[in-house]
């Protein structure tokens, strides 16, 4: 996530202007190698990209036309299996998430709340055999085909390992990896554990997250070339004259 869209993000959760002295101290706290000079250069840049307004003395405020960019906020169940894949498998990159996070923008909701846990191919076998282990109380599914989607997605306590695809748009929260609303988008598409949001309900969903929350087209359509689904997407697209 680069240092603008942090600048956004922080202006996104504030209800009232932010000084150039509290965004400084939230990009720290954040960890960012950042210094009040860069700060002041981006700030510039965001005002005349027309993404923020200065409202008063070095005050800033998020524009009126400005949509905020998507967070997927993962639960506190999401941390601790991520926290177990960290310290069992530190340089596996590894993407844990919910299928929910795609229904806020459906218009019918169905009951699904399994969770995905995407992960390196040449991992994949051996998180699986850990996540057996850390949970033997819920059904681990790897790499399911359309039949075990079909008949076990509906149930409580599901995981899903998957293979992570290679240069995979993700974001991070808290320091854990966690899916960009481009990657999101591309796998409603593109995998067979989404088979419910297809059809007409696939053009709504495109719609809404559109009016909602900032999306990066080029990013979104360079993830579908991976997954030999950027024609696809982009009829999506040019059908909802996004």
């Amino acid at each position: 996530m680069t240092i603008s869209t942090e600048i956004i993000k922080f202006a996104t959760s504030r209800n009232t202007p932010f000084s150039k002295k509290e965004l400084l101290e939230f990009l720290k706290a954040g960890t960012e190698d950042v210094s009040a000079g860069t700060v002041h250069v981006l700030l510039n840049r965001l005002i005349e990209s027309g993404k923020l307004t200065k409202v008063g003395r070095s005050l800033f405020t998020l524009s009126d036309k400005t949509k905020p960019p998507y967070i997927y906020m993962p639960s506190d169940a999401e941390n601790e299996m991520s926290a177990t894949l960290k310290l069992k498998f530190p340089f596996v990159t590894y993407c844990v998430w919910k299928a929910n996070a795609i229904t806020p923008f459906m218009q019918h909701i169905p009951s699904m709340s399994f969770v995905l846990v995407d992960v390196e191919r040449i991992a994949m076998e051996a998180v699986f055999q850990h996540l057996q282990g850390q949970y033997p109380e819920s059904m681990i599914l790897l790499n399911p085909s359309q039949s075990e989607c079909d008949r076990y997605l509906n149930m409580d306590s599901i995981i899903v390992v998957r293979p992570l695809i290679a240069e995979a748009p993700l974001s991070s929260s808290q320091g854990i990896n966690t899916p960009s609303i481009e990657k999101i988008l591309v796998d409603i598409v593109s995998d067979n554990v989404f088979d419910y949001t297809g059809g007409a309900e696939l053009y709504h969903i495109y719609n809404n997250v559109f009016e909602a929350v900032e999306v990066n087209k080029k990013k979104l359509l360079r993830y579908a070339s991976r997954r030999n689904k950027k024609d696809q997407i982009e009829q999506i697209l040019k059908s909802n004259n996004l």
